[in-house]
């Protein structure tokens, strides 16, 4: 399993998940701001085997997604900076040991 920071222009009103928490392997997201179109940019800490899980993993909660502005491979413990708080649910996946 490796870790990916990604992000993506989500092209709807409301862009929250479809279910709160998302699946399993988003281990964490944030709305990051907004495009041109004032689309919302949102970034996820995702647990995938390889780019292509990840951004299936995304598209599991925000189906719309399809505007990658990128997907990065990170260490296994990587957590975003400041501009990202953790909380909630996802202050409990970050917690949890990764697997793999």
């Amino acid at each position: 399993m490796k870790r990916f920071w990604l992000s993506w222009v989500q092209p709807t009103e409301d862009y929250r998940p479809l279910k709160d928490p998302p699946n399993e392997a988003i281990i964490g997201w944030w709305c990051s701001g907004s495009d041109s179109d004032d689309h919302a940019t949102l970034c996820a800490v995702v647990d995938a085997k390889n780019e292509s899980a990840a951004k299936k993993s995304v598209q599991m909660d925000w189906p719309e997604a399809t505007s990658w502005r990128f997907c990065d491979a990170v260490a296994r413990d990587y957590q975003p900076g400041d501009r990202f708080p953790v909380s909630g649910w996802s202050k409990e996946r970050f917690a949890a040991q990764p697997h793999g």
